[in-house]
């Protein structure tokens, strides 16, 4: 991977596998914090530009949720103490 560093920015060029992956440099992976599962967002510009962002995906905040109500708790019930919380803070 050749990298063509320019006052502004750095560019790096990598190869499309048969698979359709895309190896990202480890210089780039660093820097943006990027890790084994990291998922990401992709976005294509403009038929002019020919070109794609790759931006790193928001959390998944279901996900990050999932289990943490305990066996037998009722969401609607602790749904109705976190509003009755919020509402004794002033929110």
């Amino acid at each position: 991977m050749a990298s063509n560093r320019d006052s502004k920015s750095e560019s790096y060029s990598t190869t499309v596998s048969s698979r359709g992956q895309v190896v990202l440099p480890s210089g780039i992976r660093r820097k943006l914090g990027l890790r084994k599962g990291t998922r990401l967002q992709v976005f294509l510009g403009s038929e002019d530009e020919k070109s794609l962002i790759l931006r790193p995906a928001d959390r998944d905040v279901v996900a990050e949720l999932r289990g943490v109500l305990r066996a037998g708790d009722e969401a609607l019930k602790v749904l109705q103490e976190e509003r009755r919380k919020d509402r004794e803070r002033g929110r």
